[in-house]
């Protein structure tokens, strides 16, 4: 193999080893918007959680709390 060819494959193996070791994204990445939206979201479900647990009580909340959850859960973080 020629100094050419190994210098290049030396090369490729070095910007492969660069991308891998890059910062691992979260979950729900996504376009910033849709980053900034859900976490929106996620914080008017716990509003809203914390509303109906004064009103009707806890039971009540936690049944509200798993739907809403399903939903937030298949849009924001489900890959």
């Amino acid at each position: 193999m020629s100094n050419s060819r190994r210098s290049l494959r030396l090369a490729f193996a070095g910007i492969l080893a660069a991308a891998a070791m890059g910062s691992p994204a979260p979950a729900y990445a996504g376009p910033a918007e849709q980053v900034e939206r859900c976490e929106a979201r996620l914080e008017r479900i716990e509003a809203r959680f914390r509303e109906i647990e004064e009103r009707r009580g806890y039971d009540a909340a936690v049944e509200w709390w798993d739907k809403r959850w399903a939903a937030y859960y298949a849009n924001c973080l489900a890959p």
